[in-house]
Formats: C-alpha cells, structure tokens, sequence
C-alpha cells in the first residue's frame, strides 16, 4: 500500500484539493477528519465536523477514539487499497494518524502551497473565517445521510483536459454545529484552575508548587512540583493523582492530555494532626 499526505493549515481547501490529487495520482482512498472514503462513499469512520466543539473534532480527526480507530482500522484491512491519502493541518498530525491506524510509511507529502495558489488559499480561508463553513470530498446525496442538518452547498469539479470537461467528483460544503457559536479557547489559567483544585483535595499533598504547561497540536504536557506529606508510598500517591488528573482535564477540557510529570521537591513529617495544607501554586 502507498501512503500519501495532504498537510495545510485548518481552512486552506485541502478537502478540496483532495480530489484533485486523487484523480491525478491515481489515489483510490482518503482520510479525512476521521472519515474513511472510496469513490464518494464513506466506507467507515465518524466525521469531526459534527462534534460539538473544536477540540473533540480535533480528537476525532486524529482518531483518539479507540473504538473509532478500530473500526477505520477493519475496514482498511478488508478493503486492502492498493493507496490511500491522508489529510491533516502538519506532518505531524498526518504521522500520528498513520500511526494509529497502522498504515506503512508515507511515501509521498503534498503540501496545500505546492497545489493550491495563493488566491485559492485565502479564498479558502476567508469562506472558513466569515462562514464557518468546511468541505467534504463528498457527493451532496451522502453528505444528507450523515448530516441532515449542516449541508449548505454541493458544487461539481471537473478535470479539465483539451477540449472537454470530465466530471471527477463533487466538493460539499458543510457547516458544523460549532460554527454557528464562534470559537472556543481554553486558557492556560483555566488549566492551572482544574489542576489546583483537583490535587487540593489530596490529604497527602502539602504543597503545590510550580506548575507548567507546555501546549501543541497534539494536546498538553504538564509538570508539578509538589510537597508530599512523609510516610506515604510516594509512586502509588502519583500515580493516583496522574490517573486522576488525566480523567478530570479530559472530561473537562476535551483536551488530549500527553503527559504529566510530577517532581516530588520536599517530605514534610507532620507533627500536629491538624496542621493546615498549603494550598498554593506559581505558574
């Protein structure tokens, strides 16, 4: 199986172009945003544009779900393609796609600025800005199946060639549900906010110290210092509060939680049981 990429920033057209590479390159299968697609059919997968918000789309489209790689996973095993092309915002996000979903090695990266002009870019953008709107390399017919609701526009392609225009495919334009209330951002104090109040609550914690967060595409890596009262098994006391912590900022936030580091910087010997906790933190 050969593996190709299609990288550009959210709302350049790539889902657009798409079909275009595909037709030129002879490429028979497309992922895009947590979609598995053949021939303008979806063949397995569930789209991240009809999450509620950008954060469980991005979850969605990089199929954090595993139920959801599983069955992309199955159907790619059943219909062994011959090639296949994935979609994503950077070469990172397309690798851990890949990844996930056990494709080869990439043997080929298209960039949006190599196959789309600048004009088209900020077309593209500007319809993604004003409109909130997103394209599925998709028929209008299967695009009303599975979203009744967001469908706004279906446009034909063609491939030009000499003297006659053959149809390749249909481009079809989609609202999702968080495009009609604007954008959402989680602050790195609203972070902070969770992180606090979830280890306060931890008998064996003295003190909180200071805290990092470091943030990308992927999701978030955090680091804690912490005072830990003496006397306790100090791994299992982490591990708790890692597994906790995880489990709270995913339920809350939606955001992929990549790793907490946790640096125990003192042990306190607690002379008077009703000594107070410290409950501060730096960030």
């Amino acid at each position: 199986m050969k593996v190709f990429a299609l990288v550009g920033e959210s709302g350049t057209g790539k889902s657009h172009k798409a079909l275009l590479i595909a037709h030129r390159e002879n490429i028979e299968y497309i992922i895009d945003d947590g979609l598995l697609i053949n021939k303008n059919k979806i063949l397995a997968g569930l789209s991240a544009k009809k999450e509620l918000n950008k954060i469980q789309a991005i979850r969605r489209a990089i199929f954090y779900d595993k139920k959801h790689a599983k069955a992309v996973k199955e159907m790619i095993k059943q219909e062994e393609p011959e090639s296949i092309m994935v979609l994503g915002t950077s070469i990172g996000m397309v690798n851990k796609i890949v990844d996930t979903l056990e494709l080869p090695s990439i043997n080929k990266v298209f960039n949006i600025e190599d196959v789309s002009s600048e004009k088209e870019i900020q077309l593209a953008r500007a319809s993604r800005d004003m409109e909130g709107t997103h394209i599925i390399p998709l028929p209008g017919i299967e695009i009303q199946r599975k979203f009744p609701i967001n469908l706004v526009e279906s446009l034909e392609i063609f491939y030009k060639k000499r003297y006659s225009n053959r149809k390749i495919g249909e481009r079809t334009v989609v609202r999702p549900p968080f495009s009609y209330f604007g954008k959402l951002f989680i602050s790195e104090s609203a972070i902070l906010d969770i992180i606090f109040f979830n280890i306060k609550n931890y008998k064996d914690v003295i003190k909180i110290g200071k805290t990092k967060i470091n943030i990308n595409e992927e999701g978030i890596l955090i680091q804690i210092n912490l005072t830990l009262k003496y006397g306790k098994n100090i791994p299992d006391i982490i591990r708790e509060i890692q597994d906790n912590l995880k489990r709270e900022l995913d339920h809350i936030t939606g955001i992929n939680v990549k790793k907490i580091d946790i640096l125990v910087e003192d042990l306190i010997i607690e002379k008077n049981r009703n000594s107070q906790h410290i409950y501060t933190y730096k960030k």
